[in-house]
């Protein structure tokens, strides 16, 4: 009988390309909480980090049998977490409240950085001032969607447009929005250096 605990992460990274859930789950047992903590210290959304850390462990199974880890596996599950971490931040920066949410996280896990929350108003700023810049239509489209939550469907029947022109609009609007905002504001990097979906 295999002592799983026993064994070092490569062997245990062996037996899972094996089709082995036991070192898989020994895997997922050893590196889950560290995974979590490393992710949080970006995100600080309790569960937008658990989704993130499952996320991972899911690929990493699905992936097993091709999986190539050059180094060690804590590295790589570290690089995987901040990767994605910005990749969440990108995604969420643009939706309603997600960066008071944020911030609020971040004030209530009692590691307030004025320059952290001064960087993140600024950005806040500059994605309003982007929305507002938006031409007429497009912007009301967009408030729509992202501030009062209402779905394709409600936003043509509301305006007497076609779904895909409401779809076609708020595309144009996020890509106007990511070339004035850009997607490596000081705020982000500031706030990922402490570590080693959009609604339709």
């Amino acid at each position: 009988m295999i002592n799983y605990a026993a064994l070092d992460d490569a062997s245990l990274l062996e037996l899972m390309k094996d089709d082995d859930q036991e070192a898989f789950t020994t895997i997922y047992n050893k590196y889950w909480y560290p995974l979590m903590q490393h992710v949080m210290k970006a995100v600080r959304i309790y569960s937008e980090a658990e989704d993130i850390v499952q996320e991972i462990f899911v690929s990493i199974w699905k992936n097993r049998a091709r999986l190539e880890i050059r180094g060690a596996l804590s590295t790589y599950l570290f690089n995987s977490g901040r990767y994605m971490a910005i990749r969440n931040i990108e995604r969420n920066v643009t939706r309603s409240n997600y960066l008071q949410r944020l911030s609020d996280q971040i004030d209530n896990g009692g590691v307030p950085s004025p320059e952290t929350l001064l960087h993140m108003r600024e950005l806040e700023e500059r994605i309003e001032q982007a929305i507002e810049s938006l031409p007429g239509k497009m912007k009301e489209i967009f408030n729509l969607s992202r501030k009062q939550q209402l779905s394709y469907r409600e936003i043509a029947a509301q305006l007497g447009v076609s779904e895909e022109t409401v779809k076609k609009q708020i595309s144009n609007a996020l890509n106007r929005l990511r070339i004035q905002v850009g997607y490596a504001p000081a705020g982000l990097v500031f706030l990922l250096s402490v570590v080693p979906h959009m609604h339709s």
